[in-house]
């Protein structure tokens, strides 16, 4: 299970790779689209501190959530006639791929057909109830502070290199 930073190279590497193979320059706001795309996914790391729940790996890490928030993209910016709605949509949704494909490399796995519980990896399917803390390997709060001590350092870092984007101190 990569963290923000390996997600982020991932969809960077995959941008790169479009660009090479089509002979194509991925658009600046495109470039945005695909590397949010490639953390949204674990934007229920917030919904878990906030409420109280465990929903991490459940619905933003399926099928059915790659097709829903790219259609919502592209419907928002189709509505204020953006002429590159339909690449932004795109881009989101192959970031998500990107974040989706990448976890499926542990051992867990995702569940890619969420509401379906199977969690499927390049290993194995098998059932694992969310609400299940036992699933991880160590005390409950010590994890949880672990985890949240990584997502908050991980979150500094993609803030600052999203903030490096967005001033074009760096360009892909």
């Amino acid at each position: 299970m990569p963290f923000a930073f390996g997600h982020l190279i991932g969809a960077w590497i995959a941008g790169k790779a479009y660009e090479r193979i089509t002979k194509k320059k991925i658009k600046h706001y495109t470039w945005f689209f695909l590397l949010f795309g490639s953390i949204l996914p674990d934007i229920d790391f917030l919904i878990d501190w906030t409420l109280g729940t465990e929903v991490h790996r459940t619905f933003s890490h399926s099928l059915l959530f790659i097709v829903g928030i790219s259609f919502l993209v592209y419907i928002v910016f189709r509505y204020l006639k953006n002429k590159d709605a339909q690449q932004f949509a795109i881009a989101l949704g192959a970031g998500i791929f990107i974040h989706i494909a990448l976890d499926m490399i542990s051992t867990l796995g995702v569940p890619l057909f969420w509401p379906n519980l199977a969690h499927i990896s390049y290993t194995s399917i098998q059932y694992i109830n969310p609400a299940d803390v036992s699933m991880f390997i160590g005390e409950k709060d010590i994890l949880i502070k672990e985890i949240k001590s990584a997502v908050f350092d991980m979150g500094l870092g993609t803030v600052w290199i999203f903030y490096l984007w967005f001033k074009k101190k760096i360009t892909f």
